[in-house]
């Protein structure tokens, strides 16, 4: 208790309301970037219209690219970048802050000369930021990633909290359905309720109507690397690395429990001394303590460009499981109840195709060989829960489609019941009436005529012929009623 309650109290100094004196002391180094991660889903979007989506982008500005291979899978390799001659199973498309600005100030505020000047409204005052690029990934069975490169003109920490609190809200107010209200961007001369509208303009050409959101209502997902400046006890740092796990502002007093400021917190991984990735469903981020100063250093040059590239890949990745998964789950639920079960089949028929598509070139158990890349992509499985999520969705189809299987194969057995019953109860009615004719063809045949029978046979006689006649006709036909009624039973 002594230990919570002293952590509460710095973490008011390092980033509550309070004027402290370590407020303005914190700061953020210019290797430090933020991105924030839109998924959405084109619906029922299959390879000829992902490659007509690509082809409308390119008319826009966007140009195409490789993702980062590094020291990826040969079989990831392929799935990324198939080449010239493989089948097209993922795409990377890249707008260039240049074209941004361009598109934006086209459609949002075409009174305003470029370059743009962004701002955005926080509780307390407006800071400053910079677009500095677009990035679309579009993967096989429709899921796209669209990443917005956004930073603060600001090197205070506190800024940079609030900056990816608050603009990763895109749209909508706060309420019953959503925690956060979207902030209001100023973008020259034009106001804006979040960035959705912007967002709305980079995907027009790709159709944007046509696809549906993944994640939380109206909420991105930050990515953020901050090298952090200054003096911090070791609470102070774990304090600060809960808040940028969860996404916390500045303006939030925290009271976490003990638990969540261990340093062997399943959600924190050491990266090196005192640098860390922090995991969690709403967010990614890495925060480095007092790096290396030295600008050619490793720690200042080369791993900024690595967690841009490489790390950030990972992310992609895992995200692209969990929302292709996710999909397919929301698909089963949608199509269970539509139409009926031959048409239910073939919806269920096509889901499990693209289930099996998934899983036997988009799902990866392992994706980089390097250790701290396989130990990074490896947390996010964990946190993302992705095992447990591929089983669930696995067995909801197969038992979906097992189901709907043996739907038509009892509606194919009661058929073929049906037609059984019915060329039954026909040969039953032609027997009955056939045995009458029998029996006069029976009379008229062989050594006397009809009228020598007559003759011969007393009136009573030929009652008692026509009456067995009869009898045998019902036994014939109860014995075919009996026969239903068991094949009924069975």
């Amino acid at each position: 208790m002594r230990r919570a309650t002293r952590t509460v109290i710095r973490i008011t100094q390092v980033g509550g309301a309070s004027e402290g004196a370590n407020r303005h002391s914190m700061q953020v180094a210019d290797v430090s970037f933020t991105r924030f991660v839109y998924p959405f889903v084109f619906k029922d979007a299959d390879a000829s219209s992902l490659q007509a989506i690509v082809r409308q982008l390119k008319q826009e500005g966007w140009a195409t690219g490789s993702f980062p291979e590094g020291d990826l899978l040969p079989h990831v390799r392929d799935y990324l970048n198939p080449g010239n001659e493989g089948e097209a199973t993922a795409y990377l498309l890249t707008l260039a802050r240049a074209n941004l600005e361009r598109l934006a100030q086209k459609t949002l505020c075409p009174a305003h000369p470029t370059p743009l000047q962004w701002q955005i409204e926080l509780p307390n005052r407006r800071l400053p930021f910079v677009l500095q690029g677009a990035q679309l990934a579009i993967f096989r069975g429709g899921i796209a990633l669209l990443t917005l490169d956004a930073r603060p003109e600001s090197t205070e920490l506190n800024d940079w909290l609030d900056f990816v609190y608050h603009f990763r809200a895109f749209a909508g107010e706060a309420g019953e359905t959503q925690d956060l209200s979207a902030p209001t961007l100023h973008c020259g001369d034009a106001t804006l309720k979040g960035v959705k509208p912007l967002i709305d303009q980079l995907l027009r050409p790709a159709n944007a109507p046509a696809a549906e959101d993944l994640f939380m209502r109206n909420l991105m997902l930050p990515f953020t690397a901050l090298y952090v400046e200054g003096e911090l006890s070791e609470d102070e740092k774990y304090l600060l690395l809960y808040r940028v796990r969860l996404c916390f502002s500045s303006q939030h007093e925290l009271y976490p429990p003990c638990a969540e400021l261990r340093p062997d917190h399943p959600c924190l991984l050491e990266y090196a001394q005192d640098m860390w990735f922090t995991f969690a469903q709403q967010a990614a981020g890495f925060v480095a303590f007092n790096a290396p100063s030295d600008p050619k250093s490793f720690f200042r040059a080369d791993l900024p460009r690595r967690l841009r590239n490489r790390y950030f890949l990972l992310y992609q990745l895992a995200l692209h499981q969990k929302f292709m998964l996710m999909h397919l789950s929301d698909q089963v639920s949608e199509s269970w109840l539509r139409g009926d079960e031959a048409t239910r089949m073939a919806t269920f028929t096509r889901i499990r195709d693209a289930l099996l598509e998934f899983t036997a070139r988009g799902y990866f158990a392992q994706v980089m060989q390097l250790e701290q890349h396989h130990r990074y992509y490896c947390r996010w499985r964990e946190t993302l829960q992705l095992e447990t999520l591929y089983q669930e969705v696995s067995d909801e189809v197969r038992e979906m489609h097992d189901y709907l299987q043996l739907q038509l194969e009892r509606r194919r057995v009661e058929q073929s019941e049906k037609l059984n019953r019915a060329v039954l109860w026909l040969t039953g009615i032609t027997v009955f009436f056939a045995l009458p004719s029998l029996f006069v063809s029976f009379l008229g045949a062989n050594v006397r005529t009809l009228e020598q029978w007559d003759n011969a046979w007393h009136p009573y006689w030929w009652g008692v012929g026509l009456a067995l006649f009869a009898l045998l006709g019902v036994l014939i036909v109860a014995a075919i009623a009996l026969a239903f009624a068991r094949t009924k039973q069975r």
